[in-house]
């Protein structure tokens, strides 16, 4: 009873490695999510995806659209995004730029990731089009992966005048070069508003009268009396933790890149999309 295969003994040492490895399995499990989770958090490079992770902070939490109910829903795991690249110039149906949704005095905004990367342009025989290729950078370096799976390191801009039909430069929004367009630091990404400003007491046919943000779906954009000035103020107050400002030239700039790049979304007709 106590010795052999079978034996009492036997079992006890079965048992206890099958134990033994299950903890291993959940340790292992719980330190990848805790991982994930800690990419979230700093925005750190997701090897898997190819991007750095959407910066989480002060509440923000991860979102995905729901076609059927035409809602946002939370969507914390991995399946929240993929910066997908398409194929020739037909618009992508696979990326799914990560979104997330800020609630501030039970007022919800939406937000979009547009992670760091670096670009080339290059141009028609006549220089009327052209094609903007783009290779997302590895946290806050300029380092990114070719197609080979080399490490390669872009250059980076210092006059706003360079050619950048045959190499590729990290866009200067990324970058601490504030003459450029830059901050005081360099950025894994940057958060845009997934839709036009609207006042917070907008709704679907009225425009509303506060001066406080919300940005949302199916609602009355901010339009008109309003000055530079004042928009500036407004977005600079809309949260002062998450750093919100009016867009600058070389963030919007920035989207407009990747929007015409190879990781394009597919562009849909819906005006929640």
């Amino acid at each position: 009873m106590l010795t052999g295969e079978n034996g009492i003994l036997s079992k006890a040492q079965k048992a206890k490695i099958e134990t033994e490895r299950a903890q291993a399995n959940e340790e292992s499990i719980l330190n990848t999510y805790e991982d994930y989770l800690s990419q979230y958090a700093n925005g750190g490079y997701v090897e898997s995806k190819g991007v750095n992770a959407p910066a989480l902070k002060d509440g923000m939490e991860l979102v995905t659209y729901n076609e059927e109910t035409r809602n946002w829903e939370t969507n914390n795991s991995s399946s929240a995004y993929d910066y997908v690249a398409g194929e020739g110039t037909k618009d992508n149906n696979s990326s799914k730029w990560a979104n997330a949704k800020v609630t501030i005095d039970g007022v919800d905004s939406y937000f979009v990731w547009i992670p760091r990367y670096a670009y080339k342009i290059t141009y028609n025989g006549d220089r009327t089009g052209g094609t903007i290729d783009v290779k997302f950078l590895i946290g806050t370096t300029d380092n990114y992966y070719d197609e080979n799976g080399t490490l390669q390191t872009a250059k980076r801009a210092t006059t706003g005048h360079e050619d950048t039909t045959s190499d590729y430069y990290v866009h200067p929004a990324f970058t601490n070069n504030v003459n450029l367009g830059g901050w005081s630091s360099e950025l894994t990404g940057i958060w845009v508003g997934k839709y036009e400003s609207a006042r917070s007491d907008s709704e679907g046919t009225t425009q509303g009268s506060s001066t406080v943000i919300k940005i949302q779906p199916r609602v009355v954009s901010w339009i008109g009396n309003t000055t530079i000035n004042e928009m500036y103020k407004y977005a600079r107050a809309y949260s002062e933790s998450l750093n919100s400002h009016m867009l600058k030239n070389s963030e919007w700039g920035v989207v407009a890149y990747l929007t015409h790049s190879k990781y394009r979304k597919k562009r849909k007709r819906s005006y929640d999309k």
